[in-house]
């Protein structure tokens, strides 16, 4: 994992922890009012059906006729409905985002979101994330492409905890791009971890 611009942070994130002990990351808490929350709890219990299990992908573009498409995302939900314009709604949801190798995974859970195929997934609901030993604690996220052949990016405007073993930051959005492994933060604040854990 890559964390862009890390090494320019480093300086003020240890100006700001000088002299602290490592405070264990707080869950943040899920706003009552949610756009995606109200969108998937809607849409369950307007729904004429709602049916039990599903698996939803967004494939990779390729260009290679005859060639299958990779997945980028791959979202298991226990329950859904389907709603106007083939927009998928979902509850407990467990996800897998794939990079371009294939050879490392991020996975999450979400209580809830909307998912439509080859556009956009949208999760929210004490989001955890995990990359390798990093966690990652979430109020909501959002994958999408900026262009149609482009790749997918993950990206959320709320509050975001990271924890790992060498590390702990606070940042007030997120952008992680799966095929880079690349995180990008906004308004960064946290602890590094240098040898022995801090006490």
């Amino acid at each position: 994992m890559k964390i862009r611009s890390l090494s320019v942070l480093l300086f003020p994130v240890l100006c700001l922890t000088a002299g602290c002990g490592t405070p264990k990351p707080a869950v943040p808490e899920i706003q009552a009012e949610n756009p995606t929350a109200e969108a998937a709890e809607n849409a369950l219990q307007n729904a004429d059906i709602t049916m039990e299990g599903i698996n939803l992908y967004m494939h990779r573009p390729d260009n290679h006729e005859g060639v299958p498409s990779r997945p980028e995302l791959w979202v298991q939900a226990e329950s859904f409905s389907i709603g106007d314009d083939k927009v998928y709604a979902f509850k407990e949801a467990t996800a897998v985002l794939y990079g371009k190798d294939e050879t490392e995974e991020i996975r999450l859970h979400a209580n809830q979101g909307i998912f439509k195929q080859d556009h956009f997934a949208k999760m929210d609901g004490d989001i955890r994330m995990t990359a390798g030993a990093m966690k990652i604690f979430l109020l909501d996220l959002q994958w999408d492409r900026s262009e149609e052949d482009a790749a997918g990016v993950v990206h959320s405007d709320q509050p975001v905890i990271i924890d790992d073993p060498d590390l702990q930051l606070n940042a007030s959005s997120l952008r992680l791009v799966p095929d880079t492994k690349i995180f990008e933060m906004d308004n960064v604040s946290g602890v590094v971890r240098f040898g022995k854990e801090m006490s």
